[in-house]
């Protein structure tokens, strides 16, 4: 196998085009549902349906843009070029996703679905054609491993700016609606630089000139894709609990810990991202020393451990508990990260290798619509278990809502992480089948 060592500055390069979009993550999972209910004024439940019909649009764009990142070649590659025309309008959306708009209640919806359609649509111009990149700048699969493991810090870096200055930001202002439409004016801005930045200095290595084959036969590629499909079921049944869990973070931290000001919710909520810098780190360390595979399975189980022992040892008002186990679970909890996103390339590789069938392009838009699938069915969730609880933005919460909140923040999540655990129990792909089945041409032995 070819091994192509990357540069600091390409994997430098390569982690800010994640930054970028993790902005746009971040703000349409922790942040958006907090400020459709809190600053628009919408009710939990159709917020919550905002977001799933955005991602069930999302089943239309997600294959398609893969579909033409299959088909669509420049001199700069087949990716690049997507990242060099998205970034604009993906900035543009993000401040439009936080502006407010309308007299009335309908209207106020209205602008809010729209805005937050646009918003999809640009991230997956971009999400599509970036998640790809890791299987062409390199044949290696500990160095996409390495690379990623300067991508997931760096994203998290950009939660930790987001999940924490933004939040003490609009807090600091008596005008929630400008202050949030300003805030989102420069985060756009400057993730179309870092964009930018990105696409100007990675390096397209892996050329396939062979024309991609019909859409029909890519469909049965994946169809009889094992692999692919246990890593797209995971990614599901992980997002749910990941977005589950990050769409109350900020009404927990303050209605439950007892975090009171813009510092003490900006505290909290950096806990989320410095877990998610530190979690990635861990799991290189970790994958170096035992199979990846079993990192990823046991790191989903060691996640619903630590999510239980925060639902059963912190109280409501305990601010430090709370905060130190929001930490330990976020660490736990990313330690998956690089292993999933490198995954998905060797995924659609074992298909390539099982039948013949290069369906990349359609394998990775569809691995995105998984990923926001997931996002989508937690919207519902959290909104119809918030209505449940009887939460909303109005008046100080009940001393059961406020239990509440700890149980669909904690248990409900740790559900979903042990879920994701057992799907990956039929997952075989480590390093070494990996790296057996390209030094074959085939898939090895015995495999399913």
């Amino acid at each position: 196998m070819m091994t192509t060592r990357l540069s600091v500055l390409e994997k430098t390069a390569y982690g800010a085009g994640d930054m970028a979009l993790t902005i746009s993550i971040i703000s349409a999972s922790i942040l958006i549902y907090a400020f459709l209910v809190q600053v628009v004024g919408l009710t939990p439940v159709d917020a919550g349906w905002i977001l799933m019909i955005v991602r069930t649009i999302d089943a239309i764009s997600d294959p398609l843009m893969g579909l033409l990142t299959s088909r669509v070649r420049s001199r700069l590659g087949r990716y690049r070029h997507w990242l060099i025309i998205g970034a604009l309008p993906f900035g543009l959306s993000l401040w439009l996703l936080f502006t407010s708009f309308g007299e009335t209640y309908a209207q106020k919806m209205a602008w809010s679905t729209g805005a937050y359609i646009f918003n999809s649509l640009a991230f997956t111009v971009l999400a599509i054609p970036y998640i790809s990149l890791i299987g062409v700048i390199t044949p290696d699969p500990q160095e996409r491993l390495r690379a990623n493991a300067f991508r997931f810090p760096m994203a998290k870096v950009a939660t930790l700016i987001v999940s924490t200055l933004v939040p003490w930001w609009v807090t600091q202002g008596t005008d929630p609606h400008r202050s949030y439409a300003l805030a989102f004016m420069v985060v756009g801005a400057v993730s179309v630089a870092i964009m930018l930045f990105c696409a100007f200095n990675v390096k397209e290595r892996i050329v396939q000139e062979a024309a991609p084959p019909p859409l029909a036969q890519q469909i049965r590629g994946l169809r009889d894709n094992r692999q692919w499909q246990v890593i797209s079921l995971a990614m599901v049944v992980l997002f749910v609990g990941f977005l589950v869990n990050g769409s109350v973070a900020i009404i927990y931290g303050s209605a439950f810990a007892g975090a009171s000001d813009g510092v003490g919710i900006a505290l909290f909520m950096s806990m989320g991202s410095v877990g998610g810098i530190l979690g990635p780190l861990l799991s290189t360390w970790l994958t170096r020393r035992y199979c990846k595979v079993k990192v990823f399975r046991y790191s989903m189980y060691g996640s619903a451990l630590v999510s239980v022992l925060a639902w059963a040892l912190v109280g409501a008002g305990e601010f430090w508990g709370a905060t130190l186990f929001y930490l330990l679970c976020s660490v736990v909890s990313q330690i998956n990260t690089p292993i999933l996103w490198s995954s998905i390339t060797e995924a659609s590789d074992y298909g390539r290798y099982q039948s013949g069938i290069d369906a990349s392009g359609l394998a990775i838009g569809m691995i995105s619509f998984c990923q926001k699938l997931g996002m989508g069915i937690a919207g519902p969730i959290t909104g119809y278990l918030l209505a449940g609880i009887g939460y909303t933005a109005q008046g100080t919460p009940s001393a059961e809502t406020v239990a509440g909140l700890a149980w669909i923040m904690l248990l409900v999540p740790a559900l979903f992480y042990l879920l994701t655990g057992w799907v990956m129990r039929y997952y075989v792909i480590n390093n070494d089948y990996y790296a057996r089945m390209v030094a074959a041409g085939r898939l090895p032995e015995g495999s399913a």
